[in-house]
């Protein structure tokens, strides 16, 4: 018999405090810092909280390197309760949307709405293995912070260069010998041999967004190498109860780099249309 997942306190971001509380979920390697620009474009009536995912940023390491998606997953409602809140907009990028929706499927009860950005159950084999190929080529030290920044300029070469220096400038930890390296733990990239089951995972995902029963927004970068057209039509015309789609198009698969701005107001008319704006209490 398997032994329970060790649930990690997870590092965050409230710099609000008060409101109706949109918590944020970065994607595969990246940082609470992402979503800076976005949560200052929330109206004041919003809340938002930002999380560093376990083995990311400042959050700890796994020991037993557990950095399965439900592991993922299960850290946040530990989380919720630690700050206090109830139920949450919950929005999420790449790994950390398919995160968002394993919650959302298992707690109902804590989400008011979903906004999924670019992800989907089935990646593209092509744009996602560039991913992991990125994130390959990062994880070396790096002399100064300004080299780690060309790598990042390398990597998403149409990103916002505020977004990217905040990446730089919180994405890494400088060693004893004075040489920085990425802020993150190399086990997220998973099983060395590849022996992860990504049919299972296909399988596990297919079944969560069916479970899905808030509403849920799916954004997808018009030049998005990793989500396709087809499988993100898939999603919310066959597969979620309550979903709709909308396309950036100047964006690839990072889209709050890429376009930040007008991902912020496929959000806020999601809220606004969806949820409502909240009173001053933020209830």
């Amino acid at each position: 018999m398997s032994s329970p997942r060790r649930s990690l306190r997870l590092a965050f971001s409230d710099p609000r405090g008060v409101g109706m509380p949109v918590l944020f979920v970065h994607g595969f390697s990246h940082n609470r810092s992402v979503w800076e620009n976005l949560a200052e474009a929330l109206p004041g009536a919003f809340r938002p909280v930002s999380i560093d995912l376990r083995g990311h940023g400042e959050s700890p390491w796994s020991i037993e390197g557990e950095y399965d998606l439900p592991s993922y997953a299960d850290d946040l409602l530990p989380f919720l309760d630690r700050i206090g809140i109830d139920r949450i907009l919950l929005v999420g990028h790449s790994l950390g949307g398919n995160v968002a929706t394993l919650f959302a499927a298992a707690h109902p009860d804590r989400v008011r709405a979903l906004v999924l950005v670019d992800t989907g159950p089935v990646l593209e084999v092509g744009g996602a293995s560039r991913v992991a190929d990125d994130v390959q080529r990062a994880l070396r030290s790096y002399a100064r912070v300004e080299d780690f920044r060309e790598q990042l300029r390398l990597i998403h070469p149409k990103g916002d260069a505020e977004i990217l220096d905040r990446l730089a400038e919180t994405g890494l930890v400088q060693r004893l010998d004075g040489r920085f390296e990425p802020a993150l733990d190399p086990g997220v990239l998973g099983p060395a041999d590849g022996s992860a089951d990504l049919a299972a995972l296909e399988r596990e995902l297919w079944g969560a967004l069916a479970r899905v029963r808030v509403p849920v927004l799916l954004v997808r970068g018009g030049l998005s190498a990793v989500l396709s057209e087809k499988v993100a039509q898939e999603m919310v015309e066959e597969v979620l109860p309550d979903g709709c789609l909308v396309t950036l198009s100047g964006a690839g698969h990072a889209v709050m780099i890429d376009d930040g701005p007008a991902l912020a107001s496929a959000i806020r008319a999601f809220l606004e249309e969806r949820v409502g704006c909240p009173g001053p209490s933020g209830d």
